[in-house]
């Protein structure tokens, strides 16, 4: 009996050490699995935390394309509208009368510091500065004289001044010779720039540099066929005092020999001489009034230059009397 119970007790203590063997792994096997679920919890939630990233970056992806699209639609959008306007304005120049310039050369000539310049300027860009020209070879002015339009032709009448510095005389001739030449403006004056009072001898030096034989190849055979209009402009006439009848008597005087060889050729083109001074305006205005009579044909006048033709003529009643020498008497479309 003593023997059994010895046994039972050993079974009994084995029993026991096993159940706390097999707890033991028991209890290490749950922590292993804690351990384990830890990590894919953590896994978990950084995946979580990367899907809303991707998501973010989705929605980003989407905004960021539906702008594209927008912008897209947009350039569409414009294009069409620039090509609905190209089509317009190809439509609009399809009835719109086709644009023709048709151009008349005026000449200056003199020698230097006689004006030439400020003088061109004052009927071909009456706006300009007269205290900022300088003297130069040869400079090209256009002014538009006017606009005649039917329904298949608008054509510019434009008159093309060439102003030949005083020291390039012979390059001038030239072109007097290649080139068709519809008017001649000579310019002389009575006194050197900034003179007050008559100079003899710079008149003397500027009838000698237009004497007969000088003459001779400024009235060629083309400029005789082409050119309609001659006119002898003496420049600074604010030089002499008397009335304008008096001044302009003196000044022809001065420039006689001039003249006479200059009207040796009036059966051939029209010349005229006009006293003034480019300084003043005084008979500036006539030299535009001439030349689009004598150049311009009368189907090329419009309104506008009729009604500027006709202030030219008839200045208003607070003119200065110095600046009232005879004005040109154009024809007006069969006004006299």
């Amino acid at each position: 009996m003593t023997v059994d119970l010895s046994i039972l007790f050993g079974l009994g203590a084995l029993g026991g050490g096993a159940g706390v063997a097999w707890m033991a792994a028991r209890a290490a096997s749950l922590k292993a699995q804690l351990r384990d679920a830890a990590r894919h919890a953590e896994a978990l939630r950084q995946a979580n935390v990367q899907l809303e990233r991707l998501r973010a970056e989705q929605r980003q992806d989407r905004e960021t394309l539906e702008r594209a699209q927008s912008e897209e639609r947009q350039k569409v959008e414009w294009l069409d509208a620039q090509q609905r306007e190209i089509e317009w304005l190809r439509r609009e120049l399809d009835v719109r009368p086709k644009i023709t310039r048709k151009r008349y050369k005026i000449l200056t000539l003199g020698i230097k510091g006689t004006g030439k310049t400020s003088l061109t300027l004052k009927w071909a860009n009456p706006l300009v500065d007269l205290g900022k020209v300088q003297g130069t070879k040869i400079e090209r002015y256009e002014r538009t004289v006017s606009h005649v339009s039917t329904k298949e032709e608008l054509v510019e009448h434009i008159f093309e001044i060439g102003d030949w510095g005083g020291e390039h005389l012979v390059e001038a001739q030239h072109e007097l010779v290649m080139d068709e030449i519809h008017g001649l403006l000579m310019v002389v004056d009575l006194a050197a720039k900034d003179g007050r009072q008559v100079d003899p001898a710079r008149i003397d030096d500027q009838i000698r540099e237009f004497q007969p034989q000088s003459l001779r190849y400024f009235f060629g055979s083309k400029t005789l066929t082409a050119c309609k209009a001659v006119v002898l402009f003496i420049n600074k006439s604010d030089v002499l005092a008397g009335t304008p009848v008096e001044i302009e008597a003196e000044a022809r005087k001065h420039y006689r020999p001039l003249i006479e060889g200059i009207e040796r050729f009036k059966n051939h083109v029209d010349t005229r001489v006009l006293v003034g001074s480019a300084s003043y305006g005084h008979s500036t205005h006539h030299l535009f009034s001439h030349f689009v009579e004598r150049i311009l044909p009368k189907q090329a006048y419009d309104g506008q230059l009729l009604q500027r033709i006709k202030q030219d003529i008839h200045p208003p009643a607070a003119v200065s009397q110095t600046a009232r020498l005879a004005a040109p008497q154009v024809e007006l479309h069969g006004q006299k």
